[in-house]
């Protein structure tokens, strides 16, 4: 594996921590002065297998506020030890004791629900009816307007693009295309924003964004003259199209970074990056990579809304001591108020996955922007032997500005509370004014707010 390469992009990284949080914080203090609140971020987490619920619940004793992290086999320890994240990361998550994501008989397809609220058309490796939440408020709303991404969907070890392993869909439940390969996100969010002091360079870019601008003036033009000759729908669509390219404009435009924003260099490549091709054994760095990436481009603001899906570590000889086959030895095994050794394997899994979010948490507070951005981690299914899809764990962390009062554990009652008012409550939260999200058989299910959030 080459890995030197890897090394020193997060050596660059952890420089970046160390200047970003003074930029952040001259940021804040005039957005402060101006009367303004800091942007607000999303960042959507998708992990499969479901969680150890028996593990997961809260302990005797514990309240709302007050409560335990680090008893033994707890899948959530990691949001709770400073020796490894520098700091508890307790204040900053809410912990809801599961929802009902409502997708469909065959809770595989969750992945395809959790941010949508939709039931999944087309039976299994179908697709949902409508946008997931980071595309509408992105998107639709416009939100990521002031960036330039507007969003980005990120993967470690699938190109799929079922509603069993992805998260994010555009208008009509369309899949938007997952990057799996860190080097090709870094040129994604950094590339256009990236010339240097070289003249040849810069003169290259300028003659590109010239190049660029006149061939999306001539494009917009075309659209704007069809829109006169075609009907409704057409024309919701070339609307989408124009929305596309004034992203691309926008791309074209940015030529440097933010003061005291220095990415590292480009992650160099891995050997194998699929499933069942021989990437497993670099799932957990490429997830790292992906990590830091999607924390430094929130921080330098070349995006605001971004979403991961996470894969298992299904090989021999894993890092956490699981069988091979994790979904089989792990998932399938796994006994729901039964044998408390089945929920020990799946639990350390859970372990991991929320190793990853508290390295997500660590890198977004060190950039001084944790609390401006809302964190939504969840699964595909509650009793994962059972593939049911009720009583789904879900953690939220950051905060949004205070909008969303972390600290807490909240549920033990919201087995059958529809995941549609989460969603709801987050777009709430982020200043659109809704009352429903998704599309459900009763439409009481995609109605109202989460209570006590």
């Amino acid at each position: 594996m080459k890995t030197a390469g890897r090394r020193t992009f997060l050596r660059g990284l952890g420089a970046g921590v160390a200047i970003l949080p003074f930029v952040r914080l001259v940021e804040s203090s005039r957005a402060a002065g101006a009367g303004l609140a800091p942007p607000s971020r999303f960042i959507g987490i998708y992990h499969p297998h479901g969680v150890a619920a028996e593990l997961y619940t809260m302990r005797d004793g514990d309240t709302e506020t007050s409560f335990d992290l680090g008893y033994p086999d707890s899948p959530l320890q990691p949001f709770d030890d400073p020796g490894t994240y520098g700091r508890s990361f307790k204040d900053k998550i809410v912990v809801i004791e599961g929802v009902d994501v409502l997708s469909d008989t065959n809770a595989h397809n969750s992945a395809g629900t959790i941010l949508t609220g939709s039931r999944i058309v087309g039976g299994d490796g179908g697709q949902p009816w409508n946008s997931s939440l980071d595309q509408f408020l992105a998107v639709e709303q416009r939100l990521g307007d002031a960036t330039l991404v507007p969003s980005i969907a990120l993967a470690v070890g699938s190109k799929q693009l079922s509603a069993r392993e992805t998260l994010s869909f555009g208008a009509g439940g369309v899949p938007i295309s997952k990057i799996i390969d860190p080097g090709v996100a870094f040129d994604f969010l950094f590339k256009h924003a990236i010339v240097g002091a070289d003249p040849a360079a810069q003169a290259r870019a300028e003659r590109e964004r010239r190049l660029g601008k006149s061939l999306i003036d001539f494009v917009s033009g075309d659209v704007q003259r069809l829109r006169a000759r075609v009907g409704p729908f057409e024309v919701q669509k070339l609307d989408q199209h124009l929305d596309a390219l004034r992203a691309l404009e926008k791309k074209r435009q940015a030529v440097s970074l933010p003061a005291g924003c220095a990415p590292p260099n480009r992650p160099s490549s891995f050997p194998r990056l699929e499933r069942h091709n021989g990437g497993e054994p670099y799932f957990d760095e490429i997830t790292d990579l992906h990590i830091d990436l999607l924390a430094l481009a929130m921080s330098c603001d070349i995006t605001r809304f971004g979403t991961l899906v996470m894969n298992d570590l299904s090989y021999a000889g894993n890092p956490l001591g699981l069988p091979a086959d994790n979904h089989g030895a792990m998932a399938h095994t796994y006994a729901a108020s039964g044998d408390p050794a089945t929920w020990k394997l799946l639990a350390r899994f859970n372990r991991y996955v929320y190793g990853k979010v508290a390295r997500l948490l660590q890198r977004l507070d060190a950039y001084g922007i944790l609390d401006s951005t809302l964190v939504y981690a969840s699964s595909d299914m509650g009793n994962p032997a059972t593939h049911s899809t009720r009583n789904v764990p879900t953690v939220l962390a950051g905060g949004l500005g205070g909008k969303i009062r972390m600290g807490r554990r909240i549920g033990g009652d919201y087995e059958t509370m529809p995941n549609n008012r989460l969603l709801v409550s987050i777009a709430q939260a982020f200043g659109v004014d809704i009352v429903s999200y998704g599309i459900q058989a009763e439409a009481q299910y995609s109605s109202g707010t989460l209570p006590g959030l």
